[in-house]
């Protein structure tokens, strides 16, 4: 494989946000300030002899690179982005003797443990570095996954539409090393065939993405560090349409800390939510005490029932 140049620098990872649904997400939105700290465009995550990884946060997918599914069934990955769920990307291949299996089994148990439902939250993608790997051999690592994914979360089953159709939880797809590279040269994931080892050099990292393919967050590493940073990156990638409204209200208050690969509270903006609520609850205390002061006022200055203006004295 020849080596990749990865020429796309972003200076920020996005936050996306839907429309505002109440005065509380406004409120919270202001008092926050600016969207979490970015990962550094251009930061590597690791190297391992010419298969690190480069952050291209911000940067849309190649949604026309053509693979074939695990049915054997020719498809492009913009199949799987759908404009209404987030994606979790990663990069793999069926035979990798043992990085892959250990990032993956990692990835399951986090998605086990985040309260979401693989296929009607967000969806898994998976695309197989090894132009030699057949849908054979993908569609029973698909298998593998998606059963461990059950029966470590108690889910018992999830809807599965025929092989890896666009509507699957989780799709293992195969290609050809163009198309491969297309998305790898993309995302910033480096590897490289190494003869005498009889594998390839990469590395592991779980790639998170919006629901029209832009590259949001990168996970670093095997472990996820427990599942809510998972979590969070969802919701984040969701761009408000996954999680509860007080969830996306106050996700502008965690901070993603590219050194740990970890969200944490920011207690400024968290202060800032708390002076924010508290001014809201304010005005409205006002508002419904003047409320209730001129309703009081508008009855007392009423005439009394049964009272007819004019009628003379008995």
């Amino acid at each position: 494989m020849k080596s990749m140049n990865h020429d796309r620098l972003r200076d920020r990872a996005p936050l996306g946000r839907g429309v505002v649904a109440s005065w509380l997400c406004a409120l919270s939105a202001l008092a926050c300030g600016v969207p979490a700290q970015a990962q550094l465009a251009g930061q590597k995550i690791e190297e391992l002899d010419g298969g690190g990884i480069e952050q291209h946060l911000e940067a849309p997918l190649p949604l026309d690179a053509v693979f074939v599914d695990s049915a054997g069934e020719p498809t492009t990955l913009g199949a799987y982005f759908d404009g209404e769920i987030p994606v979790i990307l990663t990069l793999n291949y069926v035979d990798c003797p043992q990085l892959c299996s250990m990032q993956l089994a990692g990835l399951t148990q986090a998605m086990a443990q985040i309260g979401l439902s693989l296929g009607a939250d967000y969806r898994v993608v998976t695309i197989s570095i090894d132009p030699r790997d057949t849908p054979e051999k993908a569609a029973g690592a698909e298998e593998r996954y998606v059963s461990d994914y059950l029966l470590i979360s108690g889910k018992g089953e999830i809807e599965r539409p025929a092989a890896s159709a666009p509507g699957s939880g989780w799709v293992y797809l195969t290609g050809k090393t163009f198309q491969i590279d297309r998305v790898a040269e993309t995302a910033g994931f480096g590897y490289r065939w190494i003869e005498e080892q009889g594998e390839y050099a990469h590395a592991a990292a779980t790639i998170l993405c919006s629901p029209k393919g832009v590259i949001t967050r990168y996970l670093p590493g095997l472990g996820l560090d427990g599942a809510d940073t998972l979590r969070l990156g969802l919701l984040e990638a969701g761009e408000g349409k996954i999680g509860t409204l007080f969830e996306n209200a106050f996700l502008n208050c965690f901070i993603y800390d590219p050194n740990t690969g970890q969200y944490t509270l920011a207690a400024v903006r968290l202060l800032k939510v708390a002076a924010a609520v508290t001014a809201l609850a304010v005005v409205c205390g006002i508002f419904f005490m003047r409320r209730g002061e001129a309703q009081r006022v508008r009855q007392a200055t009423q005439p009394a029932a049964g009272a007819v203006s004019g009628a003379p004295d008995a």
